[in-house]
């Protein structure tokens, strides 16, 4: 689920596109904009979109997944629970929606797309696999 005011900022990927995939979209109400507005207040560093994402997590009581560590660093303290990117993928491998190497390409595909993760976290996941050889990351 994202808020409205997300999607159609987004342009790659599409939000229509992620739509039409199956994510629902949601419209803040005014109270909700009204929190916004103080989540903006509190905490200088996220966007008015990820503030709308916060909310709407912290609201209907959901995760949120971001890879914006000042949003994660919000979400925290306003006591939503938060992943990452990395925290998803381990997800997939674990439940075998893709296997490690796909999982080694993914991270390579978001470090030379300009993704800032955290490197000892990668390397943690790469070192001692074969897949760290093949994808050529470290």
């Amino acid at each position: 689920i994202a808020p409205d005011v997300v999607i159609e900022e987004l342009h790659t990927p599409d939000g229509n596109g992620l739509v039409h995939l199956g994510l629902r979209v949601r419209e803040l109400s005014g109270l909700q904009v009204l929190m916004v507005l103080d989540l903006a207040e509190r905490y200088a560093r996220p966007s008015r979109q990820d503030l709308f994402a916060l909310v709407l997590a912290k609201e209907i009581k959901a995760m949120l997944l971001t890879g914006d560590g000042s949003l994660r660093e919000a979400a925290e303290r306003e006591g939503v629970q938060v992943h990452g990117t990395i925290w998803l993928l381990d997800l997939m491998v674990d439940h075998e929606v893709i296997d490690r190497q796909e999982r080694a390409a993914s991270l390579k595909h978001m470090i030379e797309s300009g993704s800032r993760l955290p490197w000892e976290e990668i390397k943690a996941r790469l070192i001692g696999e074969d897949v760290a050889n093949n994808i050529d990351i470290i």
